[in-house]
């Protein structure tokens, strides 16, 4: 079994190093064969870069955020330059262009406003969700404390602990029955040897003669 074990890490680490090989070529023909998008793509989506660094948190929410809405705000002008002139004069002029910029960047400001805008608004709104779903439940309890009574409003370990001081409170009452049952059973087993071994008077008068 160890040597299975030690057989598929060297397997999973050669499958690993390849796809990082594949990935690391293609992405240097992409660079190569496309120049002008992907400077455009790199000077275009440095907010998202920045949001990506910026946010320590697993989720990466930031960098979502602001990079979906910055991604909407370069896809034009790539897509321009896919149909015009393909070039690095042309990306050049794109990125020289104070109205490009704007647009890029403000989209990823819209974004980082977005990130920290709506999370204490969704907040607030879940927050008024809940206290408007408690008081309809305190409605409903007010009925069923009406109907059955205030031990339905109970905690559980309330109802244990009543129930457990019921049974200590009851321990003894029981206990204290059992013993009034055998003192009565003891004395009524006395009063009926009593009874069998008592004499009638007629027994005692002596017998008349004939």
């Amino acid at each position: 079994m160890a040597e299975k074990e030690q057989d598929s890490k060297p397997t999973g680490n050669f499958k690993k190093n390849q796809l990082t090989l594949w990935l690391s070529i293609g992405f240097a023909v992409t660079v190569i064969m496309s120049l002008p998008s992907v400077m455009l793509i790199l000077f275009g989506l440095l907010p998202t870069f920045v949001a990506y660094v910026v946010d320590k948190t697993p989720q990466k929410n930031a960098a979502f955020c602001v990079g979906g809405i910055n991604i909407c705000g370069v896809l034009p002008y790539l897509i321009d330059l896919w149909i015009g002139e393909n070039s690095m004069d042309e990306a050049i002029k794109t990125l020289t262009d104070v109205f490009a910029l704007v647009v890029m960047y403000g989209a990823a400001a819209f974004g980082w406003m977005l990130f920290q805008s709506l999370p204490p608004i969704v907040g607030a709104f879940i927050t008024v969700l809940a206290q408007s779903r408690v008081s309809s439940l305190r409605s409903i309890q007010r009925k069923l404390i009406e109907e059955w009574g205030d031990g339905v409003a109970l905690s559980q370990e309330t109802l244990q602990s009543r129930v457990s001081s019921y049974e200590q409170i009851e321990e003894p009452s029981q206990t204290s029955t059992t013993q009034d049952f055998q003192t009565k059973s003891h004395s009524n087993d006395i009063d009926s040897l009593v009874s069998e071994n008592k004499i009638s008077p007629q027994e005692k008068s002596p017998a008349e003669p004939a």
